[in-house]
């Protein structure tokens, strides 16, 4: 084995979706209160989900879809005229939470890292973006002390394609040296995307269950797909990788 990449959300950090929901929807409304429009929060949380299911379908068809875009379409769904400056602070609630909230590592995960590393495994990173950008998603992994790890990144806005697409499974195996598909691996929580991606390109395909165990979907037949190792611990990553 001679390189692993990770997904990021629910692999390498915490989703914590509630919590990440809750405090944008906090932010949004101080926002636009001080902005003059008094708006119940039931309408703002629902304007947040027509965005989000923006966003999913947008995702399932291989488009991006970002925080600028999830802005302007909560500013449409409320019927607002937001000015530049209430725009920038609806934006930065997604790009730039306050530090103090940032989500946390699943477990063990620096340890698994630490264990690669000395090993003399290549590691990156293969995520599809959510709403906030890979900028962020790196201060996340920065303030954990986790960043340095990674000897290169694949993210979907910055690749310009999602898993379970080759090309950002191609992306991160070139820039991590030219790895064959065969000596290298792939860590993540979504059967859909990471589990049936990495088995499509011919890597071995760990499906991650500590923080999400998901089940797919039948309507899309990822209920089927399993992946080649599962795992609910990363401490137990290196060895049913054989490496180590």
């Amino acid at each position: 084995m001679k390189a692993v990449t990770f997904d990021f959300w629910n692999t390498l950090i915490d989703a914590d979706t509630a919590g990440i929901r809750d405090r944008r929807l906090t932010a949004k409304l101080g926002l636009l209160a001080e902005a003059g429009f008094d708006i119940d929060g039931d309408v703002v949380s629902g304007a947040m989900r027509h965005a989000s299911q923006q966003f999913d379908r947008s995702w399932r068809g291989n488009r991006y879809y970002g925080a600028q875009h999830a802005v302007d379409d909560i500013v449409e769904h409320l019927g607002i005229d937001a000015s530049p400056e209430l725009r920038a602070g609806l934006l930065a609630t997604i790009t730039d939470p306050d530090p103090a909230h940032d989500p946390h590592p699943t477990p063990h995960i620096g340890d698994a890292l630490e264990g690669l590393r000395s090993a003399g495994v290549r590691i990156g990173i293969i995520c599809d973006v959510g709403l906030a950008p890979s900028t962020t998603l790196r201060r996340f992994l920065a303030g954990h002390g986790l960043l340095g790890y990674f000897d290169h990144w694949s993210f979907s806005d910055e690749v310009g394609t999602f898993k379970p697409d080759p090309v950002i499974f191609d992306h991160a195996l070139a820039g991590l040296g030219g790895i064959d598909p065969a000596a290298a691996a792939h860590v993540g929580d979504l059967r859909r995307t990471d589990i049936a991606g990495a088995q499509g390109f011919g890597m071995t395909a760990v499906r991650y269950t500590g923080i999400f165990d998901d089940p797919g979907s039948g309507a899309d037949g990822s209920d089927a797909i399993e992946g080649d190792v599962v795992v609910a611990d990363h401490a137990d990553l290196l060895a049913a990788l054989g490496i180590g």
